[in-house]
């Protein structure tokens, strides 16, 4: 059991059902195994796993499966819902089991979206290391500050500017004295760089004392599942494609007037460019 490594804590129940030890357990053995068969986060169809009962049961359980029973029918009832790329998704945990073979051996169809909620470290693991790479200079430096305060459970962070010129390893240089430039050219790139790359998303909030900005507080959330599907699948992409879909979404439509007017003024433009080229109609 040592090998577990999934936190149930990723799974959040939508229905009246709380996670019981014995459903940790099974939670724990289903990701183990998912892992073993190198099951990827990102699979479309449901997955059946035949496992064996002990492991499901845990050394605590008892050996009738009584437990084990209605541990599953728990997991099944165990509701988990989100929104992937705005569009919203809900699946159970366990869609379907069957205990077999006098009880030695439990059958368990899991669903992709469950999948992906179980297997939520090892993409989350995956972004940290591609944020460690990816990040440089300043940003890379605030990454590490800030996940040192996560570790301390802290949900938010204040720096002094000073402080903060001295962290990201720019209080010698004398163009960032002043704080617009400061944030323009170090602490905007830094943020965006984390918010696009890592598995947190960060909010700063400058802090006046007086006219004067005297220190900058850090908000911070950690990514949900499903932004940490999304922010994997950009990160596996090349730097000229990243983010292109939401940039085309966001992008407001031509209208049948602005369409005209395109055509007119390319039209326009080219009969210039023939006159001055010496033709004529």
């Amino acid at each position: 059991m040592e090998s577990l490594t999934v936190s149930s804590s990723l799974l959040v129940p939508t229905g009246d059902k709380r996670l019981t030890p014995a459903m940790v357990t099974a939670l724990w053995v289903i990701g183990d195994e998912l892992d073993q068969k190198r099951i990827p986060a990102t699979i479309r169809d449901a997955v059946w796993l035949e496992i064996p009962s002990t492991r499901l049961r845990g050394s605590e359980g008892r050996s009738d499966n009584v437990w084990l029973r209605e541990c599953l029918n728990r997991l099944t009832g165990l509701k988990i819902a989100g929104e992937y790329r705005g569009n919203p998704w809900g699946a159970v945990v366990v869609a379907e089991w069957h205990i077999e073979q006098a009880g030695a051996v439990t059958r368990l169809l899991i669903p992709p979206a469950a999948i992906s909620a179980i297997r939520a470290p090892e993409t989350f693991a995956k972004i940290e290391a591609f944020a460690a790479y990816k990040l440089q200079g300043a940003g890379r430096r605030l990454y590490a500050a800030l996940a040192d305060k996560k570790r301390l459970n802290q949900k938010y962070w204040i720096f002094g500017v000073d402080e903060l010129r001295d962290m990201l390893g720019v209080a010698d240089k004398v163009s960032y004295e002043r704080w617009n430039n400061f944030r323009q050219w170090v602490l905007d790139p830094a943020v965006a760089a984390i918010n696009d790359f890592g598995t947190v998303s960060v909010k700063m909030t400058p802090e006046k004392v007086g006219r004067s900005v005297a220190s900058v507080r850090f908000d911070w959330d950690w990514k949900t599942i499903d932004e940490a599907r999304v922010t994997d699948e950009e990160n596996e992409k090349p730097a000229v494609a990243r983010r292109k879909e939401e940039e085309l979404r966001e992008a407001p439509p031509l209208s049948d007037i602005r369409y005209e007017q395109s055509l007119e003024e390319k039209r326009a433009s080219s009969e210039r460019i023939m006159r001055e080229a010496g033709f004529r109609k």
